[in-house]
């Protein structure tokens, strides 16, 4: 895991980090870095910014902007593609470099629309020191035009609101949303190492204790493109669990063995990752995710049998109502044949 890693030397302690991941991004990484040097603040902040072997130019334009800005940007750039080989990249090579209390996280596919963004989240952790996590909604953008901009999260999308149990059910924080009052410095190497999304977990051990901060502005444009690890994934789901399905139930074990939430899509998670391993016969990828979690994959399959058995029921029950409705239609036949020969 060789990298190559660009340090300023005699800047100020930064009170806030920005830890920016990044791989064949040189369409958006412009705007992203732009994004983060408009912030306006009374306290210093960092940039950090790690490329994964990108062969687009990203490293590139990377590296001319950690030139420029030796005061703010600090870069680690990847001689080889760590994601691929299941690396934890973030908390492997990134993390370690936090100098902040503050952390912020942005994407460089992604990027922040507003100048005080970092300034007004600070702000609510400052005023609120019980609380580790504060964020905002962003517009999620389609790249292709498919479908029309939106505004994520909402209320409605959260019907038990912006709190902890919320959040142990689905992800509404998006990442390049959030701030963090940061409680993994020289934890690094606790964080669980292969799942998927790591997002959602980092918020959810900054969120465990104290209110989660929310300012209703968007301030972020979060992107769906076709480069991007979640494009797509409710349209082409079976490209999803193959390259996402096993990682994806280590983050729901990973949950309830830290949180003891036990997360009901984990078993259907493990029924479609199966399902789409056998499709594309690789059996003995679907034979190691039912060893891996038989906890989800053994009641997934038991759910799988019932809804069988249900469907069987079911159709069974629709051929009697065609037996009937066959009856019935000659019967009325032959009375009608009988009143009007």
């Amino acid at each position: 895991m060789s990298a190559e890693a660009t340090f300023p030397g005699g800047t100020p302690t930064p009170r806030l980090s920005v830890a920016c991941i990044t791989y064949n991004a040189a369409k958006y990484i412009r705007q992203a870095l732009d994004g983060f040097l408009m912030q306006k603040t009374d306290f210093p902040f960092e940039v950090l910014v790690h490329d994964d072997a990108s062969t687009d130019g990203t490293a590139e334009i990377v590296r001319e902007y950690a030139e420029r800005r030796p005061d703010v940007i600090r870069a680690v750039f990847q001689k080889e593609n760590q994601w691929s080989k299941g690396v934890a990249v973030a908390p492997r090579f990134l993390w370690p470099l936090i100098r902040g209390e503050y952390v912020a996280m942005c994407e460089g596919d992604d990027y922040w629309t507003d100048p005080l963004k970092l300034q007004k989240q600070v702000d609510w952790l400052d005023a609120h020191p019980e609380s580790s996590v504060c964020f905002h909604p962003v517009v999620v953008h389609f790249e292709d035009g498919s479908r029309k901009d939106a505004v994520y999260p909402m209320p409605k999308d959260s019907p038990d609101g912006f709190t902890f149990g919320g959040l142990l059910k689905h992800n509404f924080i998006q990442t390049n949303s959030v701030v963090f009052r940061w409680k993994l410095k020289g934890r690094e190497g606790e964080f669980p190492s292969d799942i998927v999304p790591r997002d959602w977990f980092t918020n959810l051990i900054h969120a465990e204790k104290g209110p989660i901060g929310f300012i209703p502005e968007a301030m972020g444009v979060y992107r769906r493109h076709s480069g991007g690890v979640w494009w797509n994934s409710p349209d082409a789901p079976d490209a999803f669990y193959l390259r996402n399905g096993f990682r994806h139930l280590a983050f729901y074990k990973a949950v309830k063995d830290r949180f003891g939430y036990d997360n009901p899509c984990a078993v259907e998670l493990a029924a479609s990752t199966i399902s789409a391993e056998l499709r594309a016969g690789n059996a003995d990828r679907a034979a190691e995710t039912l060893k891996a979690y038989p906890e989800y994959a053994c009641r997934a399959l038991g759910a799988v049998a019932e809804r069988d058995r249900l469907e069987r029921e079911l159709a069974r029950a629709r051929r009697r109502l065609m037996r009937v409705i066959w009856v019935a239609a000659i019967a009325i036949a032959l009375i009608l044949f009988v009143i009007f020969p």
